[in-house]
Parts: C-alpha cells; structure tokens; sequence
C-alpha cells in the first residue's frame, strides 16, 4: 500500500466548504454562502473527480484513526500495521491530489476566479497535511518507532481530516 494524505481532498473540500485553516484547526467560515457559492457547491458535489476524492477523504480519516486507536496508551508500536496504515495514507493522498486536479481543469475560469482566497487556504491545509502525513512516515520507518510520537502524529492527521470533513458537511447542509 502506499502512504497518501489529503493533498486533493483538501483543496476540494476547501472550496466547496468555505473552510478557514489555522495552524491546527480549520474553521467553518462565519459568512452564509452567495447564491454562486452555493450553485458551485452543488456542482462540485456531484462531479465524478470530486467525488473519488472525497472517498480518498474519507480513507485517509479511517486509517489514521485506525492507527491512532492501535497505538495510543499502548506498547510498542505494530510496526507492519502503523507502515502498512501510512503507505496506505500517503497512496489516497496522492491519488486524492490528483482526482482534485482533474477536477480543477473542468471548472470554469469565474468559478476558479471566485474561490480564489479558498483555494490559497486549501493550499496552505495541504502543505500542513503533507509536513504531518511525512512526519509520520519518518517516524515509521525507524527500526521502533516511537509510539507516542505516533499516536499524537496520527491523531493530528485525523483531527485535521475530521476537522474539514465536518466543515464540508456544514457547507452542505448551508445549501437549499
């Protein structure tokens, strides 16, 4: 398996749910949401490539939890598990990056114009997520991995994945 974060799933979410990113919260923007911002949302919710990456989205949240529930307040790290688990986020990461990159060629110039501000925010979650997602593969690949360290690293990728996937559904429910 390989170790994919939230690359595309990020941007996607971001701009079709208005999310403000902190250092390590994303906040639901305070605003109700224009008519177009909602027409966009719409669209964006049922276009194919977003909707695999909210998928790789939600695979990414189910093996970081997994990995934290296996590694905090126990033992020694299982280290087949926690690598499997994090060659397993890096691989939807990816693959959620590039399902929102085809998606970002199919929308049009105004839209890509208005949701200029949420994508440079969804740039900046990205970022963080991929210093958190190769952190963690760092901290795997040692021969004993430290499992506090990992535990924390894992719960941090979870909450941030959690944190924009309640923000998406916010979003949504905003729309008529």
């Amino acid at each position: 398996m390989k170790n994919t974060l939230l690359a595309s799933l990020v941007t996607l979410s971001l701009l079709a749910v208005g999310v403000t990113a902190g250092a390590d919260k994303v906040a639901v923007q305070a605003t109700p949401p224009t008519k177009d911002q909602v027409h966009d949302a719409k669209m964006m919710a049922q276009e194919p490539h977003n909707v695999l990456a909210m998928a790789y989205h939600e695979s990414m949240l189910v093996f970081a939890g997994a990995l934290h529930g296996q590694t905090v307040g126990a033992g020694p790290v299982n280290v087949d598990f926690a690598r499997d688990a994090v060659q397993e986020m890096r691989r939807s990461f990816d693959q959620m990056k590039k399902q929102n990159e085809k998606y970002m060629a199919t929308i049009s110039d105004e839209v890509r114009a208005n949701t200029t501000a949420m994508m440079q925010e969804l740039e900046t979650n990205r970022a963080d997520l991929n210093v958190q997602l190769t952190a963690l593969e760092t901290e795997v690949k040692v021969d004993i991995p430290d499992a506090t360290k990992v535990s924390s690293l894992a719960a941090a990728v979870h909450g941030r994945l959690a944190s924009m996937s309640k923000a998406h559904q916010t979003k949504m429910s905003m729309t008529p």
